[in-house]
């Protein structure tokens, strides 16, 4: 018997005719293709070719295909050919293609996702939570 414990799901997908004004916060992965204007925060995040985010993407794994108008924070970040990131890029590790276009500054960090706007601690947890509901009231 298979121990589902560790299956990984499926990524969470804003699908291209969507779009979201708020936070958004996953331990999972997080595929964008629609418009989110707001803050997210997920272990990996990819921007889609059509996506637009406004505000600024975190995870520990962060591909950019599409436009990111805001900082980008990650353990790795990988810029895509066709992204366009307007903000500045907070890694551990850094690749860019060719064709990428990036117009802010890049820093070298130790623990990129520290000042990350949805910083998730365990402390944390439960007061964003609560905090979270009752924004949306």
């Amino acid at each position: 018997m298979a121990d589902t414990s560790k299956t990984k799901s499926a990524p969470s997908i804003l699908s291209q005719d969507m779009h979201v004004v708020g936070k958004i916060f996953s331990t999972g992965d997080i595929q964008i293709e629609g418009r989110l204007d707001g803050d997210l925060c997920s272990h990996a995040v990819t921007v889609g070719v059509h996506a637009v985010v406004n505000g600024e993407v975190a995870g520990d794994t962060v591909t950019v295909f599409g436009k990111v108008n805001g900082t980008v924070r990650g353990r790795q970040v990988y810029l895509c050919a066709t992204c366009h990131v307007d903000g500045d890029v907070f890694n551990e590790s850094l690749a860019i293609e060719s064709g990428a276009q990036l117009n802010g500054a890049v820093k070298n960090e130790k623990d990129p996702l520290k000042n990350a706007a949805i910083n998730p601690t365990p402390q944390d947890s439960v007061g964003t939570s609560a905090a979270s509901s009752s924004e949306l009231d």
